[in-house]
Order: structure tokens, then C-alpha cells, then sequence
């Protein structure tokens, strides 16, 4: 695999930076409305560097395929291609993005347990590599290379087989049935056809679940190398992303980091398989562990009330912004007060959310001073946030990124039109 603006608003102020204020907020608000997200895109700069770094110190020949997924802003997928590196998809919708904002085919990987024959055949014929998570997918692919003369298809196989302590995946082929492997042995003798690599993805974080992973990768690797020169290993992501002390204490895990996964995995390429050049390519396929950390959420506190012996303070912001709705995670706050007015300071508040749903609570029992007025700062919100976020009773809100000194608008807000344009709405 080879490497290859719209319009926005900018909101500056001189020598901007995230140490955020409630002047700033209350300047954004004005621009903005009373509620949105904030992209830090240096913080995903600094994290995508990070991430490789690590890996590339054991095993050079390492490349990230960010997981669109995940998190889809278009600007994301634009700074990882600038960075040089892929992109990871699982649906049409992805792979059109990916080229609309300037990936090459060729940069891009294609997964996921759904793909139509039509979507099927422009992947392929478009030269981007292909992961076949199905038998159906396998024959599809035979019937276009029938037809196909131009260069060959390019197809990787997802591999599933158990991992000790965790129940089975849904995904892939099993590689205990020898059906794969006359499978792979078809795919390598197809002359329109290239098998180039193998790939394996679990949701588990735990790293030392990496060790096994690797291990019955390598197996795969050398029973497909008998007959088939591949190119890479994409060992897929399931890796956690950097957190706060309070929310490693909060969740009950444990703090890691990117070189925590890196000397399991890329260590073990390294001892396996050296540094050199005619190496198989490593691909790892983060999401969460690069964005995760990278979003925050904003939103004001726009009533306090007093029901029963409870303090209820009323946001702009709902919790179906940024987190599953079924949650009862107290995820950590920050409170942007004027300094001018004086506060309450409430021994206990629950911080509600605009929507109809008794759980919609952005934070329960919040002790500190608060008033209407103030800004609630939500972070780590990076993560199938924006992507979960329904049009529940209000459209999604606008995201603005910084970088280098200024905010951009990089997504408008929502708005009824932009709801409710595909309905039928005017009776005759």
C-alpha cells in the first residue's frame, strides 16, 4: 500500500490556546449556541505520532489504519492521510468519505461483515485491499475476478479462533476448520486475484490478551506462507486510549499506554520476524486509543431547581451527546464559573440533561458551587460519540477544532431541515 477545504469558520482569538475560560466559552456560545464539541487536533497529532513511535521503535515496517468508525469527522481521516497513513472502513458510506477527502484506493482497508455485491466489486476494482470476513464475500469476489482484467484484486482474510477467557467472535473465518486454508490456497492460485494479508480484530483492551493474539497470528502466517507470499498482518485494534487518572480510577482499569501494547506486539514481530524491509507490514487499526481523548463536550447550566430535598440543575447538554444513554457513569466534569457573580455551593446537585428521559444525567451528586450561568466541560468524549448521537428530540450540535491558535467550525450545527428533508411532510 502506497501513501498518496472546505469551507470553515474561524473563530480566533490572539494567541489562543485550550486553557479554556468562562470568557471563552461565553465568546464561543455567541457564535455557537449554548452547546458543542471541541476537537483538540494537536492532541490527535501528538497521539497518532505517539502511537507510531512506539510501535516503529521495535518493528519499523508498522503503519496505523485509523478506524473511521470510530469517529468519523471528516478532519480526522484528512490529518491521519496527511500523516501517511490508511484508512480503516466497514461500510460504503466510510470508503466514499475516505476518497471524497482525498485517500487514494490503494491507502485504503475495507472491513466488516456487510458488503453488498455492488460496494463488493468497487472496492476491489478501485485497488483497495479487501478483508473477506465471509464465505459469501469469497465467492463474491471469485465471480468478480471473472470479469475483472485490469490488475489484480486485492483481498485479505479475517481470522477468527478463540481467545482464552473471552467468548467467541461473530466475525472472520475459523481457522480450526480446514475450509479456511483451501480457502486462502484457492484465493492465492486465482490469477485476478492477490491474497496479501491477514487480519484479526477483538473489542478486549486487556494487553496481555495481545499475546495470544499475536501468536495464533503467526500461526496463520506461516501455515498461508506454505503456498502465498503475504504482504502484511493487521492485527486489528481493541487497544484502550489514553485516560485521565480520575477515570482510570472511576472505570476500575488499569492505566496503559501505547508502549504498553507496543512491547507486546511490535516486540514480538521484532523477534519474529527482524527489522528488514522484506518484513511483513504490521498494521495496527486504532480508534478510541488515538481520539478518545481528543473531544470534550460543552454545555450550560440553564436552571437549578429544588424537588424534594434534591438540587436539579437543568443543561442544554443531554448525555446522548456523548454516551449511551443506559449509562450510569458519572464521567469527570469541569465547571466554568464568572468569577463576577457569586455561586450556591451545593453539598449535592444532579446535573440533567434536555431530554424527556428520567435517566438522561449528565452528573449525580455533584458537590461544589454552581449556578445558572455555568459551563459544564465533559471530556474523553472522542469515542463513538458523535457517530451514536441520534436526532433525539434536538439535533446534534456544532464541532469546532483547535489547532495551532485558533477554532475552527468544522461542523455546522444541525437543524430542522437537515432532520427532516428525506420525509414526506406536505399531504396533498
Amino acid at each position: 500500500m502506497e501513501k498518496g477545504k472546505k469551507n470553515i469558520r474561524v473563530i480566533s482569538w490572539e494567541k489562543q490556546n485550550m486553557n479554556l475560560t468562562y470568557d471563552k466559552l461565553q465568546d464561543l456560545e455567541r457564535r455557537l449556541g449554548d452547546s458543542w464539541y471541541i476537537l483538540d487536533l494537536d492532541r490527535f497529532v501528538a497521539n497518532y505520532n505517539d502511537f507510531l513511535a512506539a510501535f516503529r521503535k521495535y518493528y519499523p515496517n508498522t503503519q496505523i489504519a485509523y478506524s473511521y468508525k470510530t469517529n468519523y469527522t471528516p478532519l480526522l481521516g484528512k490529518t491521519v492521510n496527511e500523516l501517511g497513513g490508511y484508512a480503516e472502513v466497514v461500510s460504503e458510506m466510510e470508503y466514499l468519505l475516505a476518497i471524497d477527502i482525498g485517500v487514494q484506493p490503494e491507502n485504503i482497508i475495507v472491513n466488516g461483515p456487510y458488503k453488498p455485491y455492488r460496494a463488493l466489486e468497487l472496492y476491489l476494482e478501485s485497488g483497495s485491499v479487501v478483508v473477506l470476513d465471509s464465505y459469501q464475500e469469497y465467492k463474491d469476489t471469485i465471480q468478480i475476478a471473472k470479469s475483472n482484467h485490469g490488475k489484480p484484486l486485492r483481498v485479505g482474510l479475517r481470522c477468527n479462533f478463540p481467545l482464552s477467557g473471552y467468548p467467541n467472535s461473530r466475525f472472520g473465518f475459523d481457522i480450526n476448520n480446514p475450509k479456511f486454508y483451501d480457502i486462502a490456497r484457492e484465493l492465492s492460485l486465482n490469477n485476478n486475484i492477490v491474497l496479501e494479508g491477514i487480519h484479526s480484530h477483538f473489542p478486549y483492551r486487556d494487553v496481555n490478551t495481545f499475546y495470544e493474539r499475536v501468536e495464533r497470528m503467526f500461526e496463520v502466517y506461516d501455515n498461508v506462507s506454505e503456498f502465498c507470499d503475504l504482504k502484511f498482518i493487521d492485527m486489528g485494534s481493541g487497544l484502550g486510549g489514553r485516560t485521565s487518572d480520575e477515570l482510570v480510577k472511576l472505570l476500575g482499569i488499569k492505566k496503559v499506554d501505547y508502549q504498553d501494547y507496543a512491547d507486546v506486539v511490535a516486540h514480538q514481530f521484532q523477534k519474529r520476524f527482524g527489522a528488514g524491509e522484506q518484513a511483513p507490514q504490521l498494521i495496527m487499526e486504532p480508534g478510541t486509543a488515538l481520539v478518545a481523548d481528543t473531544m470534550s463536550y460543552i454545555c450550560k447550566v440553564i436552571e437549578i431547581k429544588k424537588v424534594g430535598d434534591s438540587n436539579i440543575a437543568i443543561t442544554s447538554g443531554s448525555k446522548v451527546n456523548y454516551h449511551s444513554r443506559t449509562s450510569k457513569l458519572n464521567m469527570p466534569i469541569q465547571v466554568y464559573s464568572d468569577g463576577h457573580q457569586a455561586s450556591d455551593h451545593l453539598d449535592s446537585a444532579d446535573i440533567s440533561g434536555y431530554t424527556c428521559m428520567e435517566e438522561d444525567y449528565i452528573y449525580r451528586a455533584y458537590q461544589g458551587n454552581l449556578k445558572i450561568g455555568d459551563y459544564i466541560r465533559v471530556d474523553n468524549v472522542g469515542s463513538y460519540s458523535i457517530v451514536f448521537k441520534p436526532p433525539f428530540i434536538n439535533p446534534n450540535v456544532p464541532i469546532i477544532a483547535y489547532s495551532k491558535g485558533s477554532y475552527d467550525v468544522i461542523k455546522e450545527a444541525e437543524d430542522f431541515e437537515y432532520v427532516f428533508q428525506l420525509y414526506k411532510r406536505k399531504t396533498k
